[in-house]
């Protein structure tokens, strides 16, 4: 069964993949992310707002 982290898991890898579209503060801001998903704690509602809009961003392009 998956885990509530996977999809955000997922987002997390993406932006990972294309780095070098991210802001010196989104690499951060994902870099904190991972850490706080691999230590299995939630994200707040905000959290998720920034992460879904930083994912966006940079695969809208593909």
């Amino acid at each position: 069964m998956a885990h509530w982290t996977d999809e955000y898991m997922v987002l997390v890898r993406d932006c990972e993949l294309r780095e070098s579209r991210l802001t010196e503060w989104e690499r951060g801001f994902v870099e904190s992310i991972r850490t706080r998903l691999d230590a299995g704690a939630g994200l707040t509602m905000k959290q998720t707002e920034t992460l879904d809009g930083i994912w966006e961003r940079i695969t809208a392009r593909g």
